[in-house]
């Protein structure tokens, strides 16, 4: 049993085994720090890998589905899942026009719950996109398949389906665009090996679309 003598000399930071506490300046001194101006600047690199000509092509494409009224169906998984989700509401709520002109019609296929887990759970989550495009996609319609990787197999099989049924397929990847890129249309791809810039470069380049199409559309 220890003694009150050992207790003191243990309070003391002395005890074999126990050490010594450090402070927390001194722990936020010893750990390793990201320069803050060093991290934007290589995402403003990251952003500039994108292609301006396939920007302008896939702006195209959305255009195009606004004049003809077709759908955008957009899909993604995990943050993708998220950017999917904010650009369909800004698209459609930041745009809105008056009468007699009409809204875009756009749908996160990321948000309904019932149907990813109802398919998921009864086919596989590969199918969770396809299933729902089965449902609701038209020939003529257009989606707007995003993944850092260009490699997830729900996105990868939605865009087959999508381009075998008569539509046009608009892709996000980074990296080197992955499988997704010979799947599109029309691909953007990030350059660069670090999926937080790139979910992050997708997610200023759709803003920059929102923004885009709303002076396009203002009166």
């Amino acid at each position: 049993m220890m003694q009150w003598n050992d207790a003191i000399v243990c309070a003391q930071g002395l005890c074999l085994g126990v050490p010594r506490p450090v402070s927390l300046r001194a722990r936020k001194e010893s750990a390793v720090t990201i320069s803050l101006p060093a991290y934007f600047q290589t995402l403003y690199e990251a952003l500039k890998t994108i292609s301006e000509s396939a920007v302008e092509q896939a702006v195209s494409i959305l255009h195009q589905a606004y004049l003809e009224d077709r759908t955008i169906f957009v899909i993604g998984n995990g943050q993708s899942a998220t950017t999917a989700s904010a650009f369909a509401l800004d698209l459609a709520k930041q745009t809105r026009v008056q009468p007699p002109r009409h809204r875009f019609r756009i749908i996160a296929l990321t948000d309904n719950t019932a149907a990813l887990t109802a398919w998921a759970n009864d086919i596989d989550y590969k199918s969770v996109f396809v299933e729902q495009l089965k449902t609701l996609f038209r020939p003529g319609d257009t989606l707007l398949a995003i993944s850092a990787s260009g490699n997830s197999p729900n996105v990868l099989a939605a865009c087959v389906w999508a381009r075998d049924h008569g539509g046009k397929v608009v892709g996000l990847a980074g990296f080197e665009g992955g499988q997704l890129r010979s799947l599109t249309d029309v691909c953007l791809v990030v350059g660069i090996e670090d999926y937080g810039h790139i979910e992050t470069a997708h997610l200023a380049l759709l803003h920059y679309w929102v923004d885009l199409f709303r002076e396009l559309l203002a009166p």
